[in-house]
């Protein structure tokens, strides 16, 4: 997707078994915002990239390791905070089975509730289900209920009730891209507090109001998707995994990861290697 693009309707096609496929979106951050409309409902996972997605009258910061979600027939926006756009693992969900669901669990519509999911222990989940749902096989069409079902209990979408400077703002996101990059170091809180110039209370406080959860939370689960990675794509010992992601004690990696994923990290690996 680029938002020079001519086009309104998203996804422009659709691509990848189970309607499963990786998404880029280029864009200049100084140019006019596209208008786009959902011609299905989906979910994406963001992969990389930092911006406002704006539905319905409503908006979210997205950020790595957030969702955002749409349901068929609305429309929605992204203000990019830099010129790198962002890239997203998307699910576009039947709405079969989403109908099927709702009427199980007694829900008024089958339609989600939010715009977005903070990065966290949810939206990490949701994103090992799509992993599966992307690997195919025989268990794909049951996590593609269990996606389902997460994604319409989510709650409703509520604005943010701290009102953020832009300085505010800006401490938050220097402080989560230097995360993502420097992920396998210590990324001690007094550091990120000089990088952004506050007092650690105040980046807290910032990063809380923005990303949905502490530096160190989104630090563990920046770690977390990183190890989920190379526990699919490398044969290298799940020890050294984890001191490469930046965990130094090993039980710790177990139980976040676990916590994430619901698995163990070898059992993860003999399911997506």
């Amino acid at each position: 997707m680029t938002l020079a693009s001519d086009h309104t309707a998203w996804p422009v096609a659709r691509s990848g078994a189970h309607g499963v496929h990786e998404d880029r979106c280029a864009a200049d951050p100084t140019a006019p915002m596209k208008d786009w409309i959902y011609e299905t409902p989906a979910l994406g996972f963001v992969v990389s990239g930092w911006f406002d997605y704006i539905s319905e009258g409503r908006a979210a910061f997205a950020a790595p390791g957030a969702i955002v979600l749409g349901n068929a027939g609305e429309h929605f926006n992204v203000r990019h905070h830099d010129g790198n756009g962002n890239k997203r693992l998307v699910v576009l969900m039947q709405q079969t089975i989403l109908d099927e669901v709702a009427n199980d669990v007694g829900l008024d519509a089958p339609r989600f509730r939010t715009i977005a999911l903070a990065p966290g222990p949810e939206a990490t989940r949701m994103f090992s289900w799509m992993r599966v749902i992307a690997d195919g096989g025989d268990t794909a069409e049951e996590y593609e209920y269990m996606l389902a079902s997460a994604a319409l209990a989510a709650p409703a979408w509520r604005p943010r009730r701290m009102r953020v400077s832009a300085q505010d703002h800006k401490r938050a996101l220097d402080a989560a891209r230097y995360i993502e990059t420097h992920f396998p170091e210590r990324c001690a809180l007094a550091t990120l507090a000089g990088l952004t110039q506050s007092s650690r209370y105040q980046l807290i406080r910032a990063f809380s109001a923005i990303m949905g959860q502490s530096p160190n939370q989104y630090l563990i689960n920046t770690r977390i998707r990183a190890a989920a990675e190379l526990l699919r794509t490398s044969p290298a010992p799940i020890t050294q995994v984890a001191l490469d992601v930046g965990f130094n004690d090993i039980s710790h990696f177990y139980t976040c990861f676990k916590a994430a994923f619901g698995a163990t990290p070898r059992k993860w690996r003999l399911a997506h290697a």
